[in-house]
């Protein structure tokens, strides 16, 4: 009755080695655990990193995450309301136009990387200078301009927003200057993200204008750089004028002989060898 093996298997844990390798609990060994521990908050990171809204080669573009960001939105509109009185006399003082409207290639720096976009841009006069309307896309997906302003000397300022995909709620600032005379934009992007940038080139194509002029509406749809661009065939005509050379009339000093035999006060006579007589009038 007093066999170790059959009453005492829970206490033989301290006691018999061979029987707590083949029937006691398996130990999970510290190494496994930390394993664990760190491929849980891996996945975690990665699940985060997938799904969260990015922006700008991957990073997150949580609203808010620039603190400065609405403060620079502010201080453009302050800005434009402080033009507007400029804006007024400088429209007074030379004619503009009433619409402006055209397609622009984009390329931009980001964290020293080169990337590309296109945007459709739509200008309204309001009397103050223009209200800018338009989409634009990128390497990150589209956006729809929402608010902007730019004067009439250039002064420019708008904001895009992403409404959908992972981009959902990014927004972005553009400062700078718009030159009506090449249609191009040079300034710089900031993301409600933090991060920022600068466009390298912002080139207009297909751009139409439209100008007010005693109350009717002149349209003005090709600029000049697209007419320089414009491959125009030449035709060269050539005209064979014919040469024609005068035979100039030599005057004779010699008397006139009557070609004939016949006596005074008649007709001459054909002669067949000297061809056909003068006509002499009778004397």
């Amino acid at each position: 009755g007093g066999s170790s093996y059959g009453g005492g298997r829970g206490n033989s844990y301290g006691s018999n080695s061979s029987n707590n390798n083949s029937d006691g609990p398996f130990p999970i060994p510290i190494w496994a655990i930390v394993i664990c521990i760190v491929s849980g908050v891996l996945g975690l990171y990665l699940l985060c990193f997938c799904f969260l809204p990015k922006n700008k080669e991957g990073v997150s573009a949580t609203t808010g995450s620039d603190d400065g960001f609405d403060q620079a939105v502010s201080n453009a509109r302050k800005k434009q309301t402080a033009n507007s009185t400029f804006n007024t006399s400088a429209n007074d003082a030379a004619p503009n136009f009433e619409t402006y409207a055209g397609e622009f290639d984009i390329k931009y720096e980001d964290r020293g990387k080169k990337l590309s976009g296109f945007a459709k841009i739509q200008l309204k006069n309001n009397g103050n200078g223009y209200k800018i309307e338009g989409d634009c896309s990128d390497a990150d997906g589209s956006a729809a301009i929402t608010e902007g302003f730019v004067s009439f000397t250039g002064d420019t300022w708008w904001v895009e927003e992403t409404f959908s995909g992972r981009d959902r709620g990014l927004k972005v600032l553009n400062l700078g200057t718009l030159d009506f005379s090449t249609n191009t934009f040079s300034g710089t992007w900031r993301a409600n993200n933090g991060v920022r940038g600068r466009y390298t080139d912002f080139k207009g194509k297909n751009v139409s204008k439209t100008f007010r002029s005693g109350g009717a509406i002149a349209s003005n749809p090709q600029t000049l750089d697209a007419m320089l661009e414009e491959d125009i065939p030449m035709v060269f005509a050539t005209v064979e004028i014919p040469v024609v050379q005068a035979v100039p009339e030599i005057a004779s000093a010699a008397p006139f002989v009557p070609n004939s035999s016949a006596p005074p006060g008649e007709y001459p006579a054909y002669n067949q060898a000297n061809g056909p007589g003068i006509y002499a009038p009778r004397v």
